[in-house]
């Protein structure tokens, strides 16, 4: 089976080497082709939206089925599908970021992990009774891993999850 996608716009932001860990706080702009424009009316009524995109600077390598999540090596293998790392199969990432503002068909977020120049494949709305999930649960080693995040993020260190593939693998 063969899909095929077309990108809808791109990302503009200053995300050129890599991402920063405080991200979040950054503002993106995400630049919707004028042929698609239309389909904004009404997005500026949502807070939040979720924004789907190519990671087209990943490196897939069909070795890693199996990886250390963020590259943290104190963490757990496990399986890539288990994982939010960028090193996957089909590297498609997606972000629920906030709208700031609409300008024609420019949309001001905050909050998005991606790239400049990074292909965005789709918009949705974030909505209420579709994307709000009660009672979750997760392994231990995700709350292992933020607390690591977090402390990273409160001393200024640099991220580590954007490495080599080889990197994430068990060596």
């Amino acid at each position: 089976m063969e899909l095929k996608v077309t990108p809808i716009g791109l990302v503009k932001n200053e995300f050129e080497r890599e991402i920063p860990l405080n991200y979040h706080q950054h503002v993106s702009e995400v630049h919707i082709l004028k042929e698609y424009a239309d389909g904004l009316d009404g997005i500026e009524e949502f807070s939040h939206i979720i924004v789907i995109y190519w990671m087209n600077r990943s490196r897939w390598d069909a070795s890693a089925m199996k990886i250390h999540p963020m590259a943290n090596r104190d963490l757990p293998l496990v399986g890539v599908f288990a994982t939010r790392s960028p090193i996957r199969p089909n590297p498609i990432g997606i972000t629920t970021v906030r709208l700031l503002r609409r300008e024609e068909n420019v949309l001001f977020v905050r909050g998005l992990d991606a790239f400049n120049r990074t292909p965005v494949l789709d918009i949705k709305p974030y909505m209420l009774g579709y994307d709000l999930v009660r009672d979750m649960r997760f392994p231990v080693w995700v709350y292992m891993g933020m607390a690591s995040l977090e402390e990273a993020r409160r001393s200024d260190k640099k991220q580590t999850w954007q490495k080599e593939p080889e990197q994430w693998l068990e060596i």
